[in-house]
């Protein structure tokens, strides 16, 4: 991550999880960066390299790491990832 990716997101295209984390922070105004997965199919090792889960979505906040949104994810497999 670079300075200018204060928080990044890893999505994937069919997730609700991941719909409704973003919808909540594009409401709250929160700036981010969106890796859907989906489409950047490269970034997974990127991801790989902060959580060992093969669930989504994933927030990256510097140091800090979060799995899902309001107890919620969808795994790898179901988004047909794996």
């Amino acid at each position: 991550m670079t300075a200018l990716d204060t928080i990044v997101v890893f999505t994937a295209d069919g997730c609700p999880h991941c719909r409704a984390l973003c919808e909540d922070f594009n409401r709250r105004g929160v700036d981010y960066r969106e890796i859907n997965l989906s489409r950047e199919p490269l970034e997974m090792a990127r991801l790989q390299d902060l959580v060992w889960e093969h669930r989504l979505p994933v927030v990256a906040d510097h140091e800090r790491v979060s799995i899902g949104f309001r107890g919620q994810s969808s795994s790898f497999a179901d988004l047909g990832l794996e």
